[in-house]
């Protein structure tokens, strides 16, 4: 029971990684409220925490929208009795040579990644700082660290999460407030498929994969989901302002 206590909004946890942390979250003590633009997934992402023993709430988050995402924290506080805990999972990727990328495309891509983690942020530190401090979690990307050809729209977007990341736990120190940021790699989720199919698909991907990570391999959202707990715990009360990889080595 690490989270024993802990009153967590997670944004984006309909699927993928966010989902795994979500019930990890549960598993592990904490009660929570599931926000996603994806409402069907959100709730049975509730089921799931309710499963285990704690207590779930659902919540609709558009995460490029201001007041969808100052509502959602003002929800959580009133749902949960506070908030202390606060990880961002929502993102999006597209793919494609830079010479023929849409502009609008790169714009969208910095509004849900880069944007909308700066508007939880806004939001969400008043709400930590209300609870005497806490952890915010967000999550980018071992692109934001090195790209490659076809990603250099998301990974600048996740290159921006990181960086401000690293700022703002400086900024929110003073008030007892730690903020890490989470880089998977390869983790096999469907929202890597744009990747995916640039790379000439599933077995072309699969070959690649295997001769990038020395652990010859995808990862799962459940070998991710323990790093968010561990960095909400206060097991790592005295971490801040890290970039922390879960990459099978990948990034050596």
């Amino acid at each position: 029971m690490r989270l024993s206590g802990k009153r967590a909004l997670l944004i984006g946890a309909a699927t993928g990684i966010g989902r795994a942390c979500a019930r990890d979250f549960a598993v592990n003590g904490a009660s929570v409220m599931i926000a996603d633009i994806n409402e069907a997934g959100a709730k049975e992402t509730a089921k799931l925490v309710r499963k285990a023993g704690a207590a779930a709430h659902v919540q609709r988050c558009d995460i490029t929208s201001e007041s969808s995402v100052r509502g959602t924290v003002e929800a959580a506080e009133q749902a949960l009795g506070g908030l202390d805990t606060l990880v961002v999972f929502a993102g999006m990727m597209r793919t494609g040579p830079v010479d023929s990328f849409d502009a609008d495309t790169w714009d969208a891509l910095f509004a849900v990644n880069a944007r909308g983690t700066f508007l939880v942020a806004k939001y969400g530190a008043p709400a930590l700082r209300r609870a005497g401090g806490g952890s915010l979690i967000t999550t980018a990307s071992l692109a934001g660290l090195r790209g490659a050809p076809g990603m250099t729209a998301y990974a600048a977007s996740k290159g921006a999460v990181i960086a401000f990341t690293t700022a703002l736990a400086q900024e929110l120190a003073p008030a007892n407030i730690r903020v890490n940021s989470v880089l998977p790699g390869w983790i096999d989720t469907p929202f890597n498929n744009p990747a995916i199919d640039y790379m000439g698909g599933t077995k072309k991907h699969g070959d690649i994969v295997r001769g990038l990570i020395p652990l010859g391999r995808q990862g799962v959202p459940e070998e991710v989901s323990p790093l968010y707990v561990f960095l909400a715990s206060d097991e790592a009360r005295y971490i801040t302002a890290k970039a922390m990889q879960v990459d099978g080595g990948m990034a050596h």
